[in-house]
């Protein structure tokens, strides 16, 4: 693969940046869900548990996470094979009951770039090594 990989997404009407994210399943098809980008989560992934089980995706255990007001949660884990910057890569999902979320996690190696207003422009370009 030549050239810069990137991702592009849209600030959205409640003034969240957000991304789709291209899912495997474990027949090989992609399944594409909308994610919103929070820089607070040091995660890859968090996903409803009715994705999760409608992409049949393996669990692989439970890990503690604290979450926003500070208490520690535990969460069950899980994996995943994603499309990111033009390649496979597999990750850890945490099940959650919210908005599925992209984490820093994931993010970490990109650039995030978000102009902050309707309808502004997301994108998340590979750091190249230097």
């Amino acid at each position: 693969m030549s050239g810069v990989s990137m991702t592009v997404g849209a600030v959205n009407l409640l003034h969240r940046p957000e991304i789709n994210i291209a899912l495997i399943d474990r027949e090989g098809r992609e399944q594409s869900i909308e994610a919103h980008l929070d820089t607070g989560f040091t995660g890859n992934l968090t996903l409803p548990t009715a994705a999760i089980t409608q992409l049949r995706l393996p669990f692989i255990g439970s890990t503690n996470f604290r979450i926003g007001d500070g208490v520690l949660t535990r969460f069950d884990l899980y994996e995943a094979t994603i499309w990111w910057q033009g390649n496979q890569r597999t990750i850890n999902v945490l099940a959650s009951e919210v908005f599925p979320l992209v984490g820093i996690g994931l993010l970490w190696g990109n650039n995030l770039s978000v102009d902050f207003k309707h309808g502004g422009e997301v994108s998340i370009s590979e750091l190249q090594d230097g």
